[in-house]
């Protein structure tokens, strides 16, 4: 069986990220309309969607088959990304909030959609997607966009029925295939619909047909005063019809969407009749009046429990409602509620607030309301940190509070603080923590009688260390970073160290560290992520350990090391779907060559019924010095290595039988070199650490010394001594690496007085004596350069 191209699905990508309590998911639907026809689409849910009742607005999403906004290998510039990895990244980095995606597949996928595919979306999907998921179903609350064909179903769907949406978009639409005069002639009466829309509308520079429609589609909006928010409709000088910039496109207008159906404009008057008192019990009625509207109205009432950052629906009412009796007893007793009541039609809307928060206190006694506001969630800290909280109890009593943080995302906790005063605030000395991007603070409120705690979401300690720099990585392949960092200078022993890893764990691995001076171990299993955090701290040092969860590709070492051909290459870990079985590639921690000869040298494999082919290179395994066999996918079937040829290296697992690992697919333009006799293309991986991997290193004696092995972790210039001085003062500055080096002395005036240094310098701390001698008394300022990276510090010279 021969193997093709459209039957392999890209699975390769690693990006770190902080994952949420519960993650995204999309979701492959159908939906039949009795006698006309069945439509599939997906469905993006955000992280949270099943924890919360919270309402979310909609994106559709369009471009032609039902799976291209989520298929990573849509086209070879997409570099694994897909929609659902682009929008939980923004989330993640709190570029915008929850939002549904919705992407149909429509019957025509080189065309214009029918007229059955338009009508499906307006009459059909719009209100089951509204019936079936969480959102607000109103005209400020829905959102368009596409891409190339995508865009011209955005601006059809707008043709129709403008008043559906509140934001529309497209990267490089095919509007050319859109009778724009429709839209020309249909004069101010249309154009008053569809002014209070955002467009949000790209271009790319390299598609001049596609660029010289869309010039005139936004001109004609011009013409009626409707505006395009871009700055430039051409994304880039750049940019192609592609789907990197489609993707691209998506990061810049996703938040603009979802910021636009944050704002609606609020057209039906409200006003509370009787809302929550400051404290309240039992059942409360709450009523308020409401305005005229154009249309047919629904009634929503929200409640929250933390001032407004998160909501739960208490009524979903599809009439206009003025009244509701809430039952208290129904939640927990809090003092940071608040409500929110909203009305809406399809173009209508209004909303009114609590004024303030209020607090629910039913019989009996309630935990204390405790809640952390800073540091944030990906926050980066140093140095001392101001820590702030919220904690009060729903009947009054006095509360106090503990604090405690966790260096490795919540696994073990060390107390920062015991009994405190419900201050409000706490100053922290971070630098007794380890540096760690997971940090987590914890917060436990107590009444007396019942506790509450409140946690942080994950954020970084950085505080500069000194680093020990004779760390000697002693046996194995991996090429994680291990570092070790000085924390506390009076505890340091002089000893020899090392360190040894266990990959037995299919969860987490770990690390042990053998005292080999004492003979020792000080640590023994530490459990460690491999994202740079550092470990518990033992006789003044803190592991750090940089790794891999998997074998990664070593984009930049990878490509042809001998010969001049010009071929290109995409490396990925292969998914091969075989009818109903999946066979997924394991990425193999090994470099590989292909290794050109001028005759038949080897032959592939049949693995999976593939063909066999004759081959006029063999492939190599040189990590381990050994051949391995390949399954080879070609157009040609000539052997040799040519363009659009794509190969499987093959590995053995523990009982012999044969796996995937990388795929090679070599590309080019019609005028590439192929390779000749003697070329070699080389695969290079990013290697995990693994049991076999030992590193060693000697920490200094107590103390830190001048011409000690520590290096800092960037370039640290040092107050000169003595300071104030008179004639004569030392200057030191410490190197992580080597570099060329400059320093200077400047005048009050900025006038370049004396180079003390214009040298190559080692990695370490240096130091330089400047004599004064023959200047006057006054402020200096001495100026370090090192590789682009500069400092500088004031001295005071007093005769």
């Amino acid at each position: 069986m021969r193997l093709t191209r459209n039957i392999f699905l890209l699975a390769t990508l690693f990006a770190w990220s902080f994952a949420p309590a519960q993650s995204s998911r999309t979701e492959l639907r159908t939906l039949t309309v009795p006698g006309v026809g069945s439509w599939d689409f997906n469905v993006y849910l955000p992280p949270g969607y099943d924890q919360t009742s919270e309402r979310y607005p909609v994106l559709y999403l369009f471009r032609g088959a039902v799976d291209e906004w989520l298929d990573r290998t849509e086209d070879a510039s997409r570099s694994g990304r897909n929609i659902q990895m682009i929008t939980d990244t923004l989330i993640t980095q709190k570029k915008m909030g929850g939002v549904i995606i919705v992407m149909p597949g429509f019957t025509a996928m080189t065309g214009p959609a029918t007229e059955a595919d338009y009508s499906f979306v307006l009459n059909t999907l719009i209100p089951h997607i509204d019936a079936r998921y969480r959102t607000l179903p109103t005209r400020w609350h829905r959102a368009l966009d596409g891409f190339s064909l995508g865009g011209l179903h955005m601006v059809n769907l707008i043709w129709r029925k403008p008043e559906r949406f509140a934001s529309a978009g497209f990267y490089d639409g095919t509007t050319s295939q859109f009778n724009s005069s429709q839209m020309s002639t249909a004069g101010e009466q249309y154009f008053a619909r569809i002014r209070p829309m955002q467009f949000l509308l790209h271009s790319a520079a390299v598609a001049p047909s596609n660029l010289n429609n869309n010039r005139q589609f936004l001109a004609l909006l011009n013409s009626f005063g409707i505006r395009n928010t871009f700055d430039d409709l051409v994304f880039s000088s750049t940019s192609q019809h592609n789907w990197w910039y489609a993707d691209e496109h998506m990061m810049r207008a996703l938040p603009l969407h979802w910021t636009k159906c944050q704002s609606p404009p609020q057209n039906v008057p409200l006003q509370w009749i009787s809302s929550a008192a400051t404290r309240v019990s039992g059942t409360v009625r709450l009523s308020w009046s409401v305005g005229p509207a154009a249309d047919s109205l629904k009634t929503l009432v929200d409640l929250s429990n933390d001032a407004g950052a998160t909501w739960q629906t208490l009524l979903y009412s599809a009439r206009k409602d003025t009244v509701f009796d809430w039952n208290t007893l129904g939640v927990k007793d809090g003092t940071r509620y608040l409500l929110r009541t909203q009305i809406f039609g399809d173009t209508s809307y209004g909303v009114i607030q609590s004024a303030q928060r209020f607090a629910v206190d039913n019989p009996g006694n309630g935990a204390p309301d405790v809640a952390i506001t800073t540091p944030g969630k990906l926050e980066i800290i140093s140095g001392t940190y101001t820590v702030k909280w919220f904690a009060e109890d729903p009947e009054g009593a006095p509360v106090q509070i503990s604090l405690s943080a966790s260096g490795d995302n919540g696994r073990s906790w060390q107390q920062v603080a015991g009994t405190l005063a419900n201050t409000g605030f706490y100053i922290l000395d971070t630098r007794l923590l380890a540096n760690s991007i997971t940090t987590l603070l914890k917060i436990i409120a107590s009444d007396g009688t019942q506790t509450a705690e409140a946690l942080t979401g994950p954020f970084e300690v950085r505080n500069s260390r000194f680093r020990v720099g004779n760390i000697k990585h002693v046996t194995g392949r991996g090429n994680g970073l291990v570092t070790v960092n000085i924390d506390d200078v009076r505890l340091l022993t002089g000893h020899s160290y090392r360190i040894s890893f266990d990959d037995s764990s299919s969860s987490r691995k770990s690390y042990s560290v053998f005292d080999l001076t004492a003979r020792t171990y000080p640590l023994r299993n530490v459990a460690f992520d491999g994202d740079g955090s550092e470990g518990p701290l033992f006789d003044g040092v803190r592991i750090s350990v940089v790794d891999y969860p998997i074998p990664l590709l070593d984009k930049d070492s990878t490509r042809w090391t001998k010969g001049s051909s010009t071929l290109l290459a995409q490396v990925t870990v292969p998914v091969v779907f075989l009818g109903a079985d999946t066979v997924r590639g394991i990425p193999s921690p090994a470099d590989y060559e292909f290794r050109i000869a001028d005759r038949i040298v080897d032959t592939s494999s049949s693995y999976l019924g593939a063909t066999v082919t004759p081959l006029s290179f063999t492939t190599w395994n040189v990590t381990e010095n050994r051949r391995v066999k390949v399954l080879v996918n070609e157009l040609d079937g000539n052997g040799r290595i040519s363009r659009f040829d794509e190969i499987y290296i093959l590995e053995l697992d523990s009982k012999g039988q044969p796996i995937l690992t990388w795929v090679v697919f070599f590309t080019g333009n019609d005028n590439a070199a192929l390779p000749l006799a003697g070329d070699v293309f080389t695969v290079r991986t990013l290697k995990p650490l693994r049991s076999t991997d030992i590193f060693e290193f000697s920490t200094p004696a107590t103390g830190v010394a001048d011409g000690t092995t520590l290096l800092p972790e960037s370039v640290e210039l040092l107050q000169n001594y003595p300071n104030p001085f008179n004639g004569q003062t030392v200057i030191r500055f410490r190197l992580p690496a080597a570099g060329l080096v400059k320093l200077e002395v400047y005048d009050i005036l900025g006038s370049n007085i004396r180079v003390l240094v214009d040298e190559r310098k080692n990695e370490g701390t240096h130091v330089v004596n400047w004599d004064a001698a023959g200047h006057a008394s006054g402020c200096y300022f001495y100026r370090l350069s090192v590789d682009g990276s500069v400092v500088a510090k004031k001295a005071l010279l007093l005769r």
